[in-house]
This record gives C-alpha cells, sequence and structure tokens, in this order.
C-alpha cells in the first residue's frame, strides 16, 4: 500500500465527515420532502467516507508500475477535458443528453470498442439516474433544450 492513498483516503474521510455534519445541521424543510436538503449531502458524506476507508485500507499494487505512465498521461488530460466539456454543456443540453455523452466518450476512453455496449450503458445508466432523481428523489436536474421542446 502506498503512503499516498492512505493519505488521500484520510483526506477523503476528513471530507466526507465535514458534508456529513454539514448534512445533518441543515434545517428541515418548511414545505415540501419532509427529509429536505438532509438527503444528498448526508448520502455525498457517507460515500465519501466509505471510499475513503477503501482508499486507505485496501492493499496496494501487485506490480511497481507507476500509476501514471507516459501512456496513460494524454488519456487522463483528455478526460479532464471532458469532465470540463460536460459540466459547460449541462445547462444547455440538460442532465439527460450530456451526461449520456461524456460516459459514452469515458468508456470508449477508458477502452469499449463496442458502439452498441457504450450507447447501452450511457443511456441506461444517464436514464436510470435522471428518472432517480426526477422521480424518486423529487430533486430537479437541468433539461437543457428539452425544456424547450416542452418537456417537464
Amino acid at each position: 500500500m502506498r503512503l499516498g492513498n492512505r493519505v488521500w483516503g484520510i483526506i477523503l474521510c476528513a471530507v466526507g465527515i465535514y458534508y456529513l455534519i454539514e448534512g445533518i445541521n441543515l434545517p428541515p424543510a418548511a414545505i415540501g420532502d419532509p427529509l429536505g436538503p438532509l438527503v444528498f449531502p448526508t448520502i455525498l458524506g457517507l460515500s465519501m467516507i466509505g471510499c475513503g476507508v477503501w482508499l486507505a485500507v485496501r492493499p496496494g499494487p501487485r506490480t511497481n508500475q507507476p500509476v501514471l505512465s507516459r501512456r496513460t498521461f494524454p488519456q487522463v488530460l483528455l478526460l479532464f477535458a471532458l469532465l470540463l466539456l460536460y459540466s459547460a454543456a449541462i445547462p444547455w443540453m440538460g442532465y439527460l443528453f450530456s451526461t449520456s455523452l461524456f460516459v459514452f466518450l469515458t468508456s470508449f476512453l477508458m477502452g469499449e470498442r463496442s458502439w452498441f455496449k457504450g450507447v447501452a450503458i450511457s443511456v441506461i445508466f444517464s436514464a436510470g439516474i435522471f428518472f432517480l432523481f426526477i422521480r424518486v428523489l423529487t430533486i430537479p436536474l437541468p433539461l437543457g433544450f428539452l425544456e424547450t421542446l416542452g418537456w417537464k
């Protein structure tokens, strides 16, 4: 196990604890959902704590290969650029289309060569998360150009 993983795991746990405390301390909603704004930061905090613990205690790689090599560095830069474009595209493309495109391009970048699998996974993932937020959690997500088409 690398010391860096432990350090980042501890940092992630600390940020997760902060989110959890701040989420729990939010005032309850006066109208609407009784959980109000409590749900998202609590889930986010618990997820960060879980990932931080996993990162800190998991065994390290079996080889001595560097995590970032000359071969993988361009992929990391491209992934970062895609993430920036994704965040910029959400307001005008909407969550559903921008996330589908982002997941598809990311899966292709990570090695998925089947167009059918890439499209299927990206559409199912995006639609699932979209309808979970819209219908179950009743948290609105940006609709983008779907809003101009009258979709609500």
